[in-house]
């Protein structure tokens, strides 16, 4: 009896190894993101995108023989919410890295937990300059700043002859740098702003900015902001009879979700490749492949970032020796010189975390696609 005991009590133990084993087996990475706030559509897209990459690595052995699980948490958009989620994605989930978070008050409030544990962020939405200049080590950014998504649209209003312009901004880290951006752009050119206002974080209370900018009169108006503010804006503006040249940022790239037909005509600035004709781009191909396969079909600037953050995470994985750590993966991603995803390249080194500077900007049309 005493034998047998022993034998089931070690049988017992030995599937407990096994399933712990197979349970280590996952490399899992973390997101935090707002999944239930203003900016959870897009926040959606963006982590179906990923999901889509994983998955699809998954079923093909994932990496080397490991699958990659995405834990996504969701913070609402609130900065404390975004270090709440990532001290369990640290500490409890026990992540090799995190990925795509969103914000830049959220990104800002986590960069002393990445410095303490030693763990990456690969790829996240916000453009601003305090997470790459000082240079941020632990943060690798795939898109461009918005400093060149700024650029890029007041390089165009300059040369269709615009330049009477205004601006519209989040009052936060983002906005307020975002503004900054711009005025060095317009100094550039000698000019000013010709009106400036603010619309509350996480907000569509855009009254006051509607009364200033009315006033202004401006030829084109620069929204740094979410898209539900800057449709609400644009109601507002058009309510009145105003109606100059709309620009938005990448972040806003969801802006005939919620404006529908009168979205027609803003130009949006976007910082991946286009998701939905470019057949000629190898990762373009790859990623309408992929995501054709899926429940959820739909071709979407957010979506393509996602599945390029994905791509990048898995690649810099896949060029870490096993066994993965965190100090590894960071190692890898800083030998990155020009590293292809695709037609989409990044480059990282132990003194620059900015990856890209791909701008493209394209005009929302009345059914909501983009034209280039």
């Amino acid at each position: 009896m005493s034998d047998s005991r022993s034998y089931r009590a070690g049988l017992a133990a030995l599937l407990m190894c096994l399933v712990a084993g197979k349970a280590s087996a996952d490399i899992v990475l973390g997101h935090s993101g707002d999944l239930s706030g203003n900016t959870a559509a897009l926040t959606t897209d963006y982590v179906r995108g990923m999901n889509a990459y994983f998955d699809d690595l998954n079923k093909k052995g994932g990496i080397r023989g490991e699958k990659i699980k995405l834990i996504s948490m969701d913070d609402g958009f609130n900065p404390d919410k975004t270090a709440e989620n990532t001290k369990a994605l640290i500490e409890t989930q026990n992540a090799v890295a995190l990925v795509g978070y969103r914000g830049t008050a959220n990104m800002l409030k986590i960069l002393p937990m990445l410095k303490v544990a030693g763990i990456a962020e690969i790829g996240n939405t916000s453009g601003a300059k305090s997470l790459r200049d000082p240079y941020v080590p632990g943060v690798f950014h795939l898109r461009a700043s918005t400093t060149d998504e700024i650029e890029a649209a007041v390089n165009h209003a300059w040369t269709i002859g615009i330049n009477k312009i205004a601006a519209v901004y989040q009052d936060d880290a983002f906005g307020k740098e975002g503004l900054e951006a711009l005025n060095g752009s317009m100094k550039k050119r000698a000019a000013s702003l010709a009106a400036v206002a603010t619309v509350p974080r996480g907000t569509s209370e855009v009254a006051k900015a509607v009364e200033v900018i009315a006033a202004a009169q401006p030829q084109a108006v620069i929204m740094i902001g979410q898209a539900k503010p800057g449709a609400a804006l644009i109601k507002g503006l058009r309510a009145k009879g105003v109606r100059p040249q709309f620009f938005v940022l990448s972040v806003a790239s969801g802006l005939y979700a919620e404006l529908k037909e009168p979205a027609e005509g803003v130009i949006v600035s976007q910082v991946v490749p286009y998701p939905f004709t470019e057949l000629g781009n190898p990762v373009v191909r790859e990623y309408q492949n992929i995501v054709s396969k899926t429940s959820d079909t739909k071709f979407s600037y957010n979506s393509m970032e996602g599945y390029l953050n994905a791509k990048l995470a898995a690649r810099a994985l896949q060029k870490t020796t096993g066994p993965i750590t965190r100090a590894k993966l960071i190692s890898t991603l800083e030998s990155f010189t020009n590293e292809d995803l695709g037609g989409f390249a990044l480059t990282y080194s132990k003194q620059s975390n900015l990856g890209s500077h791909f701008v493209n900007l394209t005009m929302i049309r009345a059914d909501g696609s983009f034209a280039r």
